[in-house]
């Protein structure tokens, strides 16, 4: 590649940018021998999607050295910051984004995305608004505040929005994708269920097909993983780990989104007691992929042999470095939803860990799912979709407690909003923590941060699930 000059390096580390060959866009790109702002930044936003989130500040760091005031350098660390939970550095590189460009609209919603997930939903409110002045056609900031005030969308708002989208050129715009969910919500409201499904359906069909990478993710999801996860596990018998396994008690919430697996968090981190909140982080599959296991789970053609140690060591070490904590004895909580396909290994790792499983009727699920837009999960844009993932994990549990009985606890959905005290205080005892009124006031919590689709419903009292709300939907989508 030496041979090759600077001009042709980028343009063939774009061309494999594009196609989502990272490390080889990575390849061309390093061996640029002077590197601009646009190198810097395509290197910055392949780190980024490949999770290398302290390479990708390196090089967001190196494009502030050559411009101070780069807009997209500014508001990626901002991104990334958030992603790591440094919210108070988060903040501080989007106000710096607007002090250099008062009218950049993205940092404007990115603070107000920050304020939403903390609950400070007035600040939320008028950095929205914010967006909304500078792109009156942003409607991922109508979508949102439409979320923060239910009176904000009225007949003139839908009205404009309707003809906005029906003369759009721009058919596989993001953007569009939200215009279409605000009339969804509007129709909705109005009880006109078969709009409302029609908006949802264009809404769901853009997010799909607006990444050319979603049908690989959903045959990941639904195809790879699941026979994947099917093999049979032999774990090696060595136990040199010096780690007593006592000493550590991990609380795993398995849960398909919309299933009350933030407010099952939120409720077990209300208590007296501290408990480190892992949330989301995917460390297993990160570890998983490091040692190449998954692999050679792929390859083998009936079962594997696993290094348990090499596992649990790496697995343990990553969540002392995630919670920063330096001790051997701690007890901590993870919600990454996906871990339920690893369930098995995850036992055998951790065999004194408690599983929290959240359940909810499976059609209420598939709407409730449905309804929103939640574009970072593939497989949730298309009802087949959902109904197979929703299945999977039916099964998958189904099998898991045949085995893990005393390992697990199900906590179903209705019935948490029906007897919140008692279904609390069964989960707090079952997680072995103490029961405290404070449990039941966790919407009172100033500390309280939320990134799920629940961020604002979390921070209201638990309301009485309403069954009767999805019995318009079920002629619409047997027949979808």
């Amino acid at each position: 590649m030496t041979n090759y000059s600077d001009e042709i390096l980028y343009s063939r580390g774009l061309k494999q940018f594009r196609k989502n060959q990272l490390d080889n866009s990575l390849d061309f790109l390093l061996c640029i021998k002077r590197k601009n702002l646009n190198t810097f930044k395509l290197i910055s936003q392949i780190h980024i999607k490949k999770n290398d989130y302290k390479n990708a500040k390196l090089f967001l760091s190196k494009i502030l050295n050559l411009d101070k005031a780069n807009l997209f350098a500014l508001n990626s660390l901002g991104e990334l910051n958030k992603s790591e939970k440094n919210y108070e550095e988060a903040e501080k590189f989007y106000i710096k984004s607007i002090s250099c460009d008062e009218n950049f609209a993205p940092a404007y919603f990115n603070l107000a995305s920050l304020y939403e997930d903390k609950g400070e939903l007035e600040l939320a409110r008028k950095h929205y608004h914010k967006v909304i002045k500078i792109d009156n056609k942003n409607y991922a900031a109508f979508f949102n505040l439409q979320r923060l005030d239910k009176n904000f969308i009225n007949d003139e708002i839908i009205k404009k929005i309707a003809n906005e989208l029906k003369n759009s050129q721009n058919l596989k715009n993001k953007n569009t994708a939200y215009g279409h969910f605000i009339l969804a919500n509007y129709y909705r409201k109005k009880k006109e269920i078969s709009l409302e499904i029609k908006e949802l359906s264009k809404g769901h069909e853009i997010f799909f097909n607006s990444d050319r990478m979603n049908k690989d993710a959903v045959n990941y999801w639904l195809e790879t993983v699941p026979k994947m996860t099917n093999k049979s596990f032999l774990f090696s018998d060595n136990n040199n780990n010096k780690i007593e396994l006592t000493d550590i008690e991990p609380i795993f919430i398995f849960g398909i989104p919309r299933s009350g697996t933030t407010l099952v968090e939120t409720i077990i981190t209300s208590g007296k007691e501290k408990i480190c909140n892992a949330g989301e982080n995917f460390i297993l599959q990160k570890t998983l992929h490091k040692s190449q296991l998954k692999k050679k789970i792929l390859e083998s053609e009936d079962s594997i042999t696993i290094d348990i140690n090499f596992l649990r060591k790496e697995i343990i070490e990553s969540y002392k470095k995630q919670l920063s904590i330096q001790s051997n004895k701690f007890k901590f909580i993870d919600r990454t939803m996906t871990n339920f396909f690893f369930a098995e290994i995850l036992l055998e790792i951790f065999p004194q860990a408690k599983i929290i499983n959240c359940k909810r009727d499976s059609f209420h699920n598939l709407v409730a799912i449905y309804q929103q837009c939640l574009n970072n999960l593939p497989w949730s844009h298309k009802v087949e979709d959902i109904k197979k993932y929703i299945s999977i994990y039916n099964y998958k549990l189904n099998n898991l407690e045949k085995n893990y009985s005393k390992n697990i606890l199900n906590v179903e959905l209705k019935r948490l909003t029906e007897f919140p005290k008692d279904i609390s205080k069964e989960i707090m005892s079952f997680c072995k923590l103490n029961w405290s009124e404070k449990v039941l006031k966790y919407y009172e919590r100033k500390d309280l941060i939320c990134t799920t689709a629940s961020n604002i419903q979390i921070r209201e009292k638990i309301f009485k699930y309403d069954s009767a709300k999805f019995l318009p939907y079920k002629e619409h989508f047997d027949n979808f």
